[in-house]
């Protein structure tokens, strides 16, 4: 059996079914962790570029020999969102991480043409809903003593975005509330580095996704993609899976409060 440093760690990983989600609670999985799954639906989202997009992540899981179960939740209804935090400690008797994966992106469109709804929308998953989990996640947390081996008492990482950092056109609502993940990270670490959590955010570029497939098969706004990124390709699930897990790890324990920029250097400065 490979090292499992988060064995008997419990995370909830949500938008876990498919894209940076899914990457992200295999690779928890992978090093030990129990994984509650949350999302709106247990299947992949068929548009993604996964290559067992037809297996459910809860069923990769467990026929690897790790523990997993799927919780169907809308991270925009507090109900719901209360309702997993309450069934995982029932079934779990703990919560170490939280993964705030889940996200709200609509097709391009001028600011001019953006209207209430999309703004409602947008800020009831991605800012409202990233803040309500964290909350909950935090006030297990403080029930909880010390790891002095893993170095915390508990662990978030929210993903936000390359456009919380820069601007890009036709997406201002978007935009605006990742930037409030990243301001709600820095915020929420300084007020908890007193009670040894972790809370820290990883920023992702360009990346392959089911949800961001339209974008990618355009071949115009593909080669502005492109363009716009320094490495020689654009990013996969498995680079942010990487780099969050990290943050869940022993060997991170001393850092909080950061944006991690994963990005392929998207957001370096204008690419030659």
């Amino acid at each position: 059996m490979s090292f499992q440093p988060l064995k008997d760690k419990v995370a909830v990983v949500t938008g876990a079914s498919s894209g940076m989600g899914r990457a992200i609670a295999l690779r928890l999985a992978e090093k030990g962790a129990k994984i509650i799954c949350c999302d709106l639906r247990a299947e992949a989202n068929p548009s993604g570029y996964e290559n067992d997009i037809s297996t459910t992540t809860v069923d990769l899981i467990t026929a690897s020999g790790g523990i997993a179960v799927f919780e169907k939740v809308d991270i925009s209804a507090v109900s719901e969102v209360e309702g997993t935090f309450s069934r995982t400690i029932s079934q779990f008797h703990r919560l170490d991480i939280l993964i705030n994966c889940a996200g709200y992106w609509a097709p391009f469109r001028d600011f001019a043409n953006e209207d209430d709804e999309l703004w409602a929308k947008m800020s009831a998953i991605n800012t409202l809903g990233t803040a309500r989990a964290m909350r909950l996640a935090i006030r297990q947390f403080l029930k909880q003593e010390f790891d002095p081996i893993w170095g915390s008492r508990g662990r978030i990482v929210n993903i936000s975005s390359c456009a919380a950092v820069v601007a890009f056109p036709g997406e201002v609502a978007y935009s605006a509330t990742k930037a409030s993940v990243n301001h709600m990270t820095r915020a929420g670490a300084l007020d908890h580095a007193k009670d040894s959590i972790n809370i820290n955010c990883v920023a992702p570029g360009v990346v392959a996704t089911g949800m961001a497939r339209q974008n990618i098969e355009d071949a115009d706004i593909l080669a502005l993609m492109q363009k716009s990124t320094p490495w020689p390709r654009i990013g996969r699930a498995g680079d942010i899976a990487g780099v969050t897990v990290f943050l869940c790890l022993p060997d991170s324990q001393w850092m909080t409060g950061q944006v991690l920029a994963v990005d392929g250097g998207l957001t370096l400065g204008v690419a030659p």
